[in-house]
């Protein structure tokens, strides 16, 4: 099992390739990674068809009773807005070395592991097209609820978030499970894994937090996790039908630190359209604690 050049250069957020998400989108990635002015003009080229400006006016109105067909070419122009936006700042910044050592890490050395435990046996190539994303979202929640993660062990960080992908995994299979995400998930995502099954998972997970603190403690936490949020909205093969990765890679973006990386009158508009298509739904009520 081996990932595929095509996954690299789709002209989607669609992937089919065992890689199982943790690649795509690869000339994005690279834009952010490389100090090559090529590289760098190549994934800047390659977002400038499918940047928000250039979203049709039904897919920068359509709302969450509205079809995929018109959410998604709009969701795939917020995500090249960012990463166009970063391509340049990345270098200003002096963050290369760090982001490539946290891409490497993330979308290279890890997927070569995954993909060596696969070929042992594992999901089938469906199941796989969700993956990293789904781990990365994980720690995106992980640190936002711990606050400070340099300062926790990777031990604890590696528990809270194999916790929270065994509690998604659990309320996906539930059929009655009330849907309290960022929009009203009609269709569920196709689960990555079986979370339960895989001991191994916490190793890799080890090594993806080990990458992200080692870049928090050398760009800063806001840095270092502008670029992780990035990365999981970049690797989600469908950010469309993944409410988590809308709710804690792409709408942290859009609310933090894009508000000055883009104009303001642009980055508001973005805001506005992601509010309109995935509603933030209120808490459930605990009716056992009223």
């Amino acid at each position: 099992m081996s990932h595929t050049p095509s996954c690299e250069t789709a002209t989607s957020y669609t992937c089919k390739c065992p890689c199982g998400g943790a690649r795509h989108g690869g000339v994005l990635i690279a834009g952010l990674r490389a100090t090559s002015e090529a590289t760098r003009e190549k994934a800047k080229q390659w977002t400038e068809p499918r940047r928000w400006q250039h979203a049709s006016p039904a897919a920068k109105q359509s709302t969450v009773t509205n079809a995929a067909a018109e959410r998604r070419p709009a969701l795939t122009g917020v995500i090249t807005e960012l990463v166009s936006a970063l391509i340049d700042e990345v270098k200003e910044e002096g963050e290369v070395d760090a982001v490539e050592l946290l891409a490497k890490e993330i979308s290279d050395d890890i997927a070569d592991e995954f993909e060596k435990r696969l070929s042992n046996g594992g999901p089938s190539s469906k199941k796989s097209r969700h993956l990293w994303c789904v781990v990365i979202a994980a720690i995106c929640r992980a640190y936002d609820e711990v606050g400070d993660a340099a300062k926790e062990s990777i031990d604890v960080l590696t528990d809270r978030t194999m916790q929270l992908l065994r509690e998604a995994t659990s309320d996906s299979r539930a059929h009655t499970a009330a849907v309290t995400d960022i929009y009203q998930q009609r269709t569920g995502v196709a689960r990555a894994f079986e979370i339960d099954e895989y001991d191994w998972m916490g190793t890799l997970i080890k090594k993806a937090l080990k990458a992200v603190v080692a870049a928090i403690k050398s760009i800063g936490e806001e840095a270092a996790m502008k670029y992780v949020r990035l990365i999981g909205a970049i690797i989600c093969p469908d950010p469309d039908r993944h409410p988590a990765v809308v709710k804690h890679c792409i709408w942290p973006l859009l609310n933090g630190p894009f508000r000055e990386a883009l104009q303001d009158s642009l980055a508001s508009e973005m805001r506005a359209w992601i509010r309109n298509a995935y509603v933030v739904l209120p808490p459930t009520p605990d009716t056992h604690n009223p």
